[in-house]
Order: structure tokens, then C-alpha cells, then sequence
């Protein structure tokens, strides 16, 4: 090294101002990326002892069995959470032949949540290793922590970005305070040059003490941040964050004072520097329209490898920082010919302001580079904060009234339980029934729902506006019946004629009549669908002299009936089948007549065969006669009538629509799954999401007339209610019927979205201080710069009108960075926000539509409020006391 110990530690003292400097930045930006890391970091804590404080049960526990000692496998968890850093994060305790593991939500932060998450799976393993002996294990612990990483996971994409944005700038502010040590010794460094010293000397021993003071002060602020985030938010968190902000910095540091130190030791070409800078943009240009591109891709810095581990994707963080980095940079070009434009504008007037400041500020556009920079940086950020802050408010608990898509649902109903009789058990405001069934699709299966549409304005939430459910009910319903039944019992006959007999073998056989069964399919005004039933044959078991039994069929070649209509509806026939009963013994054909109620017949001229019905229908005189299927397990030869559409009515969504190149009006049969059939669809109408679907995709159609367009009966298996006291619901269903599963909607989930938008206001916090810092070591004079003043003072100006000068050059470097804060941000939160939002529900399907908000008000007094610090920093210069010493320096 040049001149050993003792000439660095002289250096460093004709340097000691600008290095302190240094040091005390240093300790700033170490500062708030501890602090604002910490916090993130506190959040994730909260949200991690929310979710475990909500199990309960089972999911908050895992129980292991042993057949030995459970102590000596108490000792072996005990280790194996010690090894993962979580060993005072879960409870446990040990029974006779088990160790019950519970976590505490007390102590537990989120980084051992997430430990936990990857090691419990293999907790039985390290017990096998430590005791010989492997553990049976129960329990949905590791299933808990598993959806508490995903949310984590998901989240940390968002917060990440805040990071990226506080990480880039404080790079910029310590890279430029860095450079002033190096400016200070410019003369002393191409002296050394001169006298033959290398440039790799002068650059280590530069870099060597400026890193020095950067470290020191960076490792204080790093300690001052764990301490206060400890203090503040009651979690630490840990060196680990504090040696990476000290490393960066450092790192920052030294690359800056190097390159710096290695340029300003020769005099090289101003051509080859301007061209070296221009190339150095045009590189920044490309690496973040790289960076723009991927996140527009991935919309997340959280990626999903190749072996479902989710991990961070730097370049991808960085893209929001680095496009408001170029943004500024933009600015800063922009900024002379601005000013000569202004200036020239003005130049008629003959005051000296303010034609003066912007000509200055027109001919050395690198004093105020720095300054429009970070002020740009911060602006930018803060309007991109306001934006994602205020979308997030906006969508609030629209995700989740998407995923459950009512205020309670109730799924995993039996078919041997009534679904009405379930919703009645809540006694809901209103209440649909649905069954979700799926069809065969091209690359996969087609979800589809059906639901009770005459209900769906009443129960099914709009998400927030992106639909109109009673619109959608009117698209889907069944029009009004012509005539509806004017009994409250419905009365017809059904006629099973003998078959013709048969010949085998020269004799002829006389056959019986057919034993059926019909099925009356009613539709209410409501859109409900009644299904009533009845047959012509009554089944005993007979015993013969052996004591075997077999049935005894009889069967009744007239049948008249009359059933009950339900209650409380009016009604009206929507369609008849009939089908062999399953111990019919003979074939034959039925019909049905003579159909009245109320005293009138119902006319049956415009039934039609349903489509893909089995067998045949044809109308007689007096009715409809009956063909069936004769095999097993034939569905019923149905007939309906006219106010039954020949395809059933969907509202598709618009990504499954696009996907199978249809639109409104466009017709498409598909293959049900359970039950196997083939149905015929009509589009009604395109939605951007469904609503209450695992995707938000699929289709939308009403659960009466898909009943009708099917030969098999479709049972709903879910009930959606609509009520103000959904806890309440939720526990009367659970005491009626506790095999049902209820599904809320859960406000943890806006909670835990709305906590990363505390990252960017924090990022955007960091941000204006950063800035200050920057404008104030800008507002110090330099020698130079009081000589300017002194200049200016002495030339007629006076003190007072030199540093109104001097303040007035400067404000408009901060309008300059105002005007490009705003504009990059703008541009910034259009192209990032909506799928930052996205990413921090972790739920929301990519159809739905996240509308770009603002809150106006509250922003622009948050930029006003800003952009008023920043003048008055820049207005409190002042003009040397003496100044005659400054004008003789030169002498």
C-alpha cells in the first residue's frame, strides 16, 4: 500500500469530513432498510399467530405415537426444533405413549413458522434417528403451516418491491455521498498519479477507508434499527438482515470510491467519459426493460420452480425501482433543454430572476442531477405507495365474497339430506340451492354451476361489481308459464295396456300389462323444480311351501292418481317420464291421460320428446304414449313441454368462453360427469368471474332446467345463504348438521393483503428521508460554492438576492423531480400494481378485473407535504458572513 498505515490514517484525516459523512449516511440507510425489513417482518408474525390462533382441533396439533419412552422421543423433537431454529415456538407435551406438539402463538415468528413448515414433515425421521424407534403421526398442524406459507409466500412478492424501491435508492444516496471523499482528494489523487503511483493503489486505498467508515457506520445503524424494531414491534429481527443492509452498503461503497477514484486519477477524454456514460444508461435502459418485461410476464418476483418451491426472482423485484430510476434519469436529461426553453422565453424581462437561476441551472445540469434524482425516486415511490394502498382499499373483502361467493355456504351436503332442509336450519334472510358438477373439456374439465336462478340476485354476492347476479338470474330463469294448475292437487291417469302375445314354438302366450313408473316434473314461478312420483305396480314377498320367497308383482293396467301439489308456490307441468318399473316382467308402452286440476284439463299438445331421451314419445288423442328403453338401468322416456328451452341457458366466463371460441348466442353440446350425459348449452351472456368456483371460471346455469334437460335427477349438494349474522348461521347448521361443511367468508385475508401495503408506505417514508438527507449535504456549501455567492453578493446583488439566487436555481432541480416523481409513478403503478394486488390476496383468478385506484386527496397532500420539506430545505441557503477572504482565494 501507498505510504503503509501512517499515510492512510493522514488521508484520512485531511478527508474526515466527508468520510464522517459517509459513515453517518451509512448508519441512515442501514437504518431504515433494518427498520422497514423488520417491520415487513413483524407483520408476517402478526399474520402467522392470526392463522394459528384461528385452529383449533386437530389442524393445531401433531400427536406422535410411540411404543417406548415418550420422553426419550420428547428429547429427540426437542432437538430436532432446536436444529431448526423453532425451539421456542411450540409446546410440548408428553403423555404415556405420545408427544403432543402444539405451536405458541404467543412467541412464534414467521421465519420459524416457515422452518416449521419444511421440517415437520420430517420430525418422525430425526425421532427414528435419535430413539431408534419411528413414531406414528396425526395431527393437521403441518397442513395449517403449509397454507400459512403459501399466504406468506404470496405476500413477500408485494414486499418485496417496497424493499427493491427503499434498496435502489439508498444504493444511489450512499454511491453519491461516497463520491464526495473522492472529489475532495481529486488534486492529491493526480498528484499521486503523477508521481507514479498505480491506479489499482490509489483505488484500494481509497475504497479501503472509505469502506471503513461506511461498515462502521452502517453496522451502528444496523443495530440501532434491530433494537428499535425490537422495542417497537416486539419481535427483533435477528443480525441476519442487518449483516446483508451492512454488506450492500459496503459493497455500494467500495465498487463507487474504485471506479470513481480510478477515473479521476488521469485526465481522459471528455468524449470517451460522455460515451462510456451514455453507454452506461442505454445498459440500465435494457436491463430494466428486461426486468419490466418479466415481471409483466410473472406478475410476482415470487416464481414457482421446477420442484413447486416458490422462490424470489431479484430481477423481477427490481423492476418498479429500476423503471423509476430510468424515469429519473429521464428527468434529468430533460431538465436543461427545459430550462433554456424557459429561459428564453423569459429573457425579455430585465429582472434577474428568474431568467438567472435557469440559465445556471441550464449550464451545469450535473450539480442538480443528484437532486432530481432522489427527488423524482421519492415522489415516485410515493405516488406508487398512494396507488397500491388505495387499490387495496378499494377491493377489500371483494376476494374473498369471490371465493365463497355468498355470505355462508354450506357444501358437502348428502344426497339422503334434503339441502332446503339444511338452508331452513339457519333461517337465512334468503337461501339458493346449487350442485357443482363439471363437463369433459379439451385440456380439462369444465366446471359448472347450478343454481336456483330465480335466487341469484337475493344470495349470490356481485364481487364487488364485476357482475349483475340478478341480471344473471333473468338471463338464466325459465320465462312464466302460460297457464299455470289451478288445483292444489294434480290428477292423471296412466294406462298400461297388455303387450301382444307372442308365439314360441306353435303356442301363443298371453302377456300382462307393463309395471311403470312415472315421475312429474312441476316448475314454480319461483324457479323451484318439485319432482313427484308414482307407479301402477305394488311389490310383496311371497313364501312358497319350501320357505323360499320371491315377490309377487301386481300390476294394475289403469292407474289414476292425484298427488299434492307443495305449498305455498304456484305451479306448473314442465315435464313427464315414464320408465319400467325395476320388477316389471312384461314390455309395453304407457300412456298418460286425462291430466286435471282444479277441475281443468292441462293440455299436453306441445310436449315434446326431451333431448336425448330414451325410447320414444308420441302424442295420442287423449294424451302422451310412453315408449321406454326396455335394458337395465335405462333413464325415463321424458316428455316436456314447451316453456322448457331446447338448450339450457349459461352464463359463461369470459376466459372459458375465449378458450373455446364462443360467444352470446353461440350453442355447444358437452359431456356432464356425474351424471354421464350429453347436454346441450346455450350461451346467455359473458362474465368476467363465477363466483363461489375454486378458479373464478366456468359455467353458470339454473339447477331446474339443467334438472329438466337430464334423465337422471340432479340433487343439489350445496346451500347458499344470505344473511347479516353469518357466525350465527354458521353455528345453527353446525348443531342441525355437523357432516355439512360451512364455508365464511374470512377477513383475515383483506387484514393480511392490507399489511403489505405498510411496506411501501414505509419504502416511501425511507424514501423522503433519503431525499432530505440528500438535499441538505446539497445545500452545504462548498468552497466553491461560497465563493459563487460571494461573487454573485459583491456584483450588486447583495447577500440576501444571491441566496434567493442560489434557492431559486435549486427549487427548480426539485420541480423538475416533482414532475418526473409524479409521472414515472403513475406509470410505474399502472403497469405494477394491479398484479401486486393480485399477488397479495394470493386467491384472486387472473380474470378478475383490479381496478387501478387513487385517493386523491389524501395523495396529493402527501406529495404537497413533501414537496414543501424539500423547498424549504433548498431555501435555507445562505450567503458567507465575510467575503473577502473567499474573493482573495483565487489571488
Amino acid at each position: 500500500m501507498i505510504g503503509g498505515p501512517r499515510f492512510a490514517l493522514a488521508r484520512a484525516r485531511a478527508a474526515l469530513a466527508p468520510l464522517v459523512t459517509l459513515a453517518i449516511v451509512a448508519a441512515l440507510a442501514a437504518l431504515l432498510v433494518v427498520g422497514v425489513a423488520g417491520l415487513v417482518a413483524s407483520v408476517e408474525t402478526r399474520e402467522v399467530r392470526g392463522a394459528l390462533a384461528a385452529a383449533t382441533g386437530d389442524r393445531a396439533q401433531i400427536v406422535l405415537t410411540v411404543d417406548g419412552s415418550a420422553d426419550a422421543a420428547s428429547d429427540a423433537v426437542s432437538s430436532a426444533l432446536a436444529s431448526l431454529g423453532a425451539g421456542g415456538a411450540m409446546e410440548i407435551a408428553v403423555d404415556e405413549r405420545s408427544v403432543v406438539l402444539s405451536p405458541d402463538p404467543d412467541s412464534i415468528t414467521a421465519a420459524q413458522a416457515l422452518a416449521l413448515a419444511d421440517g415437520l414433515p420430517r420430525l418422525r425421521d430425526a425421532v427414528e434417528d435419535r430413539t431408534g424407534e419411528r413414531p406414528q403421526s396425526s395431527g393437521g398442524l403441518a397442513d395449517t403451516l403449509d397454507a400459512v406459507r403459501e399466504g406468506i409466500e404470496a405476500r413477500r412478492g408485494p414486499t418485496s418491491v417496497a424493499l427493491g424501491l427503499l434498496g435502489l435508492l439508498t444504493a444511489v444516496v450512499v454511491g453519491a455521498v461516497a463520491l464526495e471523499p473522492v472529489r475532495a482528494r481529486d488534486a492529491e489523487s493526480r498528484l499521486l498519479r503523477a508521481r507514479g503511483a498505480r491506479r489499482r493503489d490509489l483505488a484500494s486505498l481509497a475504497s479501503l477507508e472509505a469502506v471503513t467508515f461506511a461498515v462502521v457506520g452502517a453496522a451502528a445503524g444496523a443495530v440501532a434499527g434491530t433494537a428499535g424494531v425490537g422495542l417497537v414491534a416486539g419481535a427483533a429481527p435477528g443480525f441476519l438482515v442487518g449483516g446483508i443492509a451492512s454488506l450492500g452498503i459496503a459493497l455500494v461503497t467500495g465498487i463507487v470510491v474504485a471506479v470513481a477514484t480510478g477515473r479521476s486519477a488521469e485526465r481522459g477524454s471528455a468524449r470517451a467519459r460522455a460515451v462510456a456514460d451514455i453507454g452506461a444508461i442505454v445498459l440500465l435502459a435494457v436491463i430494466t426493460g428486461l426486468a419490466v418485461w418479466q415481471f409483466v410476464q410473472a406478475g410476482t418476483p415470487i416464481v414457482q420452480r421446477g420442484d413447486g418451491a416458490a422462490t424470489l426472482d431479484p430481477l423481477v423485484a427490481l423492476a418498479p425501482a429500476l423503471a423509476l430510476g430510468l424515469a429519473a434519469l429521464v428527468a434529468v436529461a430533460f431538465a436543461t433543454p427545459i430550462a433554456r426553453a424557459i429561459a428564453a422565453a423569459l429573457s425579455p424581462s430585465r429582472g434577474v430572476s428568474p431568467v438567472t437561476p435557469l440559465r445556471l441551472a441550464s449550464r451545469r445540469p450535473a450539480r442538480h442531477a443528484l437532486s432530481i434524482t432522489v427527488v423524482a425516486f421519492a415522489v415516485g415511490t410515493i405516488t406508487l405507495a398512494g396507488a397500491y394502498q388505495s387499490s387495496l382499499t378499494a377491493l377489500g373483502d371483494a376476494p374473498e365474497a369471490l371465493r365463497v361467493g355468498a355470505d355462508v355456504k354450506i357444501g358437502t351436503i348428502p344426497e339422503d339430506v334434503a339441502a332446503a332442509d339444511v338452508a331452513a336450519s339457519g333461517s337465512p334472510d334468503a337461501a339458493m340451492l346449487a350442485r357443482p358438477l363439471s363437463a369433459e373439456g379439451a385440456d380439462a374439465r369444465i366446471p359448472i354451476l347450478a343454481v336456483e336462478a330465480a335466487q341469484l340476485g337475493e344470495v349470490m354476492l356481485d364481487a364487488d361489481g364485476a357482475i349483475d347476479p340478478a341480471a344473471l338470474g333473468a338471463a338464466l330463469a325459465l320465462p312464466a308459464a302460460d297457464a299455470a294448475l289451478g288445483g292444489d292437487e294434480l290428477t292423471l291417469t296412466l294406462l298400461a295396456p297388455p303387450a301382444p302375445p307372442i308365439e314360441h314354438e306353435g303356442e301363443v302366450f298371453e302377456q300382462g300389462s307393463p309395471a311403470l313408473q312415472v315421475r312429474v316434473t312441476l316448475l314454480a314461478a319461483s324457479g323451484a323444480v318439485e319432482t313427484l312420483e308414482f307407479t301402477n305396480a305394488d311389490v310383496e314377498m311371497s313364501e312358497d311351501d319350501n320357505g323360499n320367497t320371491f315377490p309377487d308383482v301386481r300390476v294394475r293396467p289403469v292407474e289414476t292418481v292425484s298427488l299434492d301439489l307443495p305449498d305455498g308456490q304456484q305451479w306448473s307441468l314442465a315435464a313427464l317420464g315414464v320408465a319400467y318399473h325395476p320388477m316389471s316382467y312384461f314390455p309395453g308402452e304407457g300412456e298418460i291421460t286425462d291430466v286435471t286440476s282444479g277441475g281443468e284439463a292441462v293440455d299436453l299438445s306441445g310436449f315434446r320428446p326431451a333431448a336425448g331421451t330414451p325410447g320414444s314419445v308420441a302424442e295420442s288423442e287423449a294424451g302422451l304414449v310412453f315408449a321406454p328403453e326396455a335394458a337395465a338401468g335405462e333413464p325415463f322416456t321424458r316428455a316436456v313441454s314447451p316453456l322448457v328451452p331446447a338448450a339450457v341457458p349459461a352464463v359463461v366466463t369470459a376466459d372459458l368462453a375465449a378458450s373455446m371460441s364462443l360467444e352470446a348466442g353461440d350453442r355447444i353440446a358437452l359431456e356432464l360427469v356425474k351424471p354421464d350425459i350429453e347436454v346441450e348449452f346455450e350461451v346467455a351472456d359473458v362474465v368476467p368471474v363465477l363466483p363461489g368456483t375454486a378458479s373464478g371460471e366456468g359455467m353458470l346455469v339454473d339447477l331446474g332446467t339443467l334438472s329438466m334437460a337430464s334423465p337422471f335427477p340432479i340433487v343439489p349438494t350445496q346451500a347458499w345463504l344470505a344473511t347479516d349474522h353469518p357466525g350465527a348461521v354458521v353455528e345453527a347448521v353446525a348443531a342441525a348438521f355437523p357432516q355439512t361443511v360451512t364455508i365464511v367468508a374470512d377477513p383475515r385475508s383483506a387484514e393480511n393483503a392490507a399489511g403489505t401495503a405498510s411496506a411501501f408506505v414505509l419504502a416511501a417514508i425511507g424514501a423522503v428521508v433519503l431525499a432530505m438527507v440528500v438535499l441538505v449535504l446539497r445545500r452545504t456549501r462548498s468552497r466553491a460554492d461560497a465563493r459563487e455567492l460571494a461573487l454573485f453578493a459583491v456584483m450588486g446583488l447583495g447577500r440576501r438576492r444571491a441566496s434567493r439566487l442560489r434557492a431559486q436555481e435549486d427549487l427548480f432541480a426539485v420541480v423538475m423531480g416533482v414532475v418526473g416523481g409524479i409521472a414515472a409513478g403513475a406509470l410505474t403503478a399502472w403497469l405494477v400494481v394491479a398484479p401486486l394486488v393480485r399477488a397479495a390476496y394470493g386467491s384472486v383468478p387472473a380474470s378478475y378485473p383490479i381496478a387501478l385506484s387513487v385517493q386523491p386527496v389524501v395523495l396529493t397532500v402527501a406529495i404537497a407535504a413533501t414537496v414543501a420539506v424539500f423547498c424549504l430545505i433548498v431555501a435555507s441557503v445562505r450567503t458567507p458572513a465575510h467575503l473577502a477572504p473567499l474573493l482573495r482565494e483565487d489571488e
